[in-house]
């Protein structure tokens, strides 16, 4: 949409109702039938069929028209939304001229305000309650699982809910939803929504593939659900990313994380922690007296004899696993190491930031460059009044250049130098 604003930015101005035609057409339509009919009567309407750009858009249709992408899961995000968002964040801290120093400081601090941002959220989700639109049993349970955010989408969606008129086309398999109330209502917009129903599973899927696109309800299933007498959300409609719980597994406490199963890095430093403080309380009891501190000794005697043999045994298992790892490769034998050596990168020769050519900018961000003037000739050139080439050729001929006689001046000096020869 933003490059079809800059193609057909004259467009907009000649004909209103153009843009919002186009966004209606492009937004509205579940089906792909729909878009095409849509489309065409658009074209028909503004009398744009021979328009190059619309014309490059409809063939490459398949890539970005949202008719084709119902059913496709992308939780409401555009395929830039996430990049775009990270790049204005880095504009708040980060300039062209800014340090490597500097960047990584900044960087940390963003990081550190981001995580922030997201405690002081998941705290407010925690242990305030959102205010609710309406005593229903689905938004109770809504709230009660959803976080602030995504509870606030649905709230708004449960609004939609009340437009709706339900219409029984095959009894406990298929209905339909018709909307009356719209003031947006274009001739191309849907006027009815047809849910199908397998009561028994207590699954409702409706054509605008609301919950398949976004992860949540439509208001429209939801109305179905509320007439079968469903008066809560059923489970397998609570998206697990949408939960106030999403990040349990991130933020379990660090002895809980320390029994998990591998032996990564992380791992290592949650068990060594961990550890470490039992070994601190260890100490201190049995340090306490004589008969404390033998029994201490004598049980960590005990453990590190049995956890020896463990360390052989892992040290044997991964000489046989760099035997295993033995390749021949063009008639050659090749050592593949678990272990990676991680060296240093080399050394740049190049200081400071490298001049490139800047991203390409589009006509509307391009801001005109102001020529300038000069006040001796008058004329918008690059020079200036010290460098005009009209006063070097005044100045050449004897003409008067600010009031003075340039001619009359140099013959004074000639005469100067004259009487001094004299």
């Amino acid at each position: 949409m933003r490059k079809a604003r800059e193609k057909l930015g004259s467009l907009y101005g000649k004909i209103p109702t153009l843009s919002n035609d186009l966004g209606s057409v492009i937004n509205y339509p579940l089906t792909i039938s729909e878009f095409e009919d849509g489309w065409a009567a658009m074209l028909e309407k503004h009398k744009l069929k021979d328009n190059k750009h619309l014309k490059n858009m409809f063939e490459s249709r398949e890539e970005w028209a949202p008719a084709y992408f119902r059913g496709f899961f992308f939780a409401e995000m555009t395929t830039t939304q996430r990049s775009e968002s990270m790049n204005a964040l880095f504009k708040m801290w980060v300039t062209t001229h800014t340090s490597i120093y500097t960047f990584v400081c900044r960087i940390d601090n963003i990081i550190e305000s981001i995580w922030q941002r997201e405690g002081d959220e998941d705290m407010r989700t925690m242990n305030e309650d959102p205010p609710l639109w309406s005593k229903f049993p689905l938004e109770l349970d809504a709230r009660r699982v959803y976080t602030r955010k995504v509870f606030s989408v649905f709230k708004e969606l449960l609004k939609d809910n009340c437009l709706g008129i339900v219409k029984e086309i095959k009894r406990d398999k298929l209905y339909e939803v018709e909307i009356k109330d719209n003031p947006d209502f274009k001739h191309w917009v849907p006027v009815s929504y047809l849910v199908k129903v397998d009561k028994e599973a207590e699954l409702y899927s409706c054509n605008c593939k609301g919950f398949e696109f976004e992860g949540l309800l439509c208001p429209h299933a939801m109305k179905v659900m509320w007439i079968h007498g469903i008066q809560h959300l059923p489970s397998h409609y609570i998206l697990k990313r949408w939960c106030r719980d999403s990040n349990a597994n991130i933020k379990r406490p660090i002895n809980e994380r320390s029994r998990d199963v591998g032996s990564s890095l992380a791992l290592q430093m949650f068990r060594a922690t961990t550890l470490k403080a039992q070994a601190s309380r260890l100490v201190d009891l049995g340090s306490k007296d004589a008969q404390s501190f033998n029994l201490v000794e004598g049980q960590l005697n005990e453990l590190i004899n049995q956890l020896q043999p463990l360390q052989l045994e892992d040290l044997s298992k991964k000489s046989a696993c760099r035997a295993t790892n033995e390749e021949s490769v063009m008639g050659m034998t090749v050592d593949v190491e678990d272990d990676v050596v991680l060296r240093d990168p080399p050394i740049s020769n190049c200081k400071g930031r490298k001049k490139r050519p800047l991203r390409w900018k589009t006509a509307i961000e391009k801001a005109p460059i102001k020529g300038r003037t000069c006040s001796y000739c008058g004329i918008m050139a690059k020079h200036n009044i010290r460098t005009c080439p009209k006063k070097l050729q005044d100045q050449g001929r004897g003409k008067k250049v600010d009031g003075e006689d340039v001619t009359g001046e140099e013959d004074d000096e000639e005469k100067d130098t004259e009487e001094d020869f004299d």
